[in-house]
Order: structure tokens, then C-alpha cells, then sequence
């Protein structure tokens, strides 16, 4: 599984969390969504590529901007 980070500086109610929850329903792959709305931050849980939700949160014009990606072992998950 891999943790990907998002910046989205026009994030800043529920509402746009439930926008983007609405555009990455259904892509496969996505296992868990972590929104910091304070922060405007987003961080993906997911397996395979992450073009697709990339793709997705940019087409919704907040500004998205993915700033990392990274591998998250069995005792990283549990963590988080």
C-alpha cells in the first residue's frame, strides 16, 4: 500500500471534502481518504497507480498539488 500527500489550497470546508470524496469514489484502488481540513491537506491510502486519482483531484480546480508518495509497511499502517 502506498500514502500519498495532497495539498488543496481551496479546501477549507466540508464541503469541498465531500466534493472530493464524490470524484474518488469508485477508482479502484483507493482504500482510505485522510482530510486535514485546517491544513489543507488530503493523504490517500492506496495500492497501484496513483495517476488516476492525481488526475481526478486536479480536475476539480482547488488548487490540488500531490507532494509525496510513499510505501507504507504493515507496521506504518497500523500507526495511522
Amino acid at each position: 500500500m502506498e500514502k500519498t500527500t495532497f495539498e488543496i489550497p481551496k479546501m477549507d470546508c466540508p464541503s469541498e471534502e465531500n466534493l472530493i470524496r464524490l470524484k474518488l469514489d469508485g477508482i479502484s484502488g483507493t482504500k482510505n481518504l485522510d482530510f486535514d481540513i485546517l491544513n489543507r491537506k488530503l493523504t490517500v491510502f492506496h495500492t497501484g497507480q496513483i495517476d488516476q486519482i492525481e488526475k481526478s483531484i486536479l480536475d476539480l480546480n482547488l488548487g490540488g498539488q500531490k507532494l509525496t508518495t510513499e510505501k507504507q509497511t504493515e507496521q506504518n499502517l497500523q500507526k495511522t
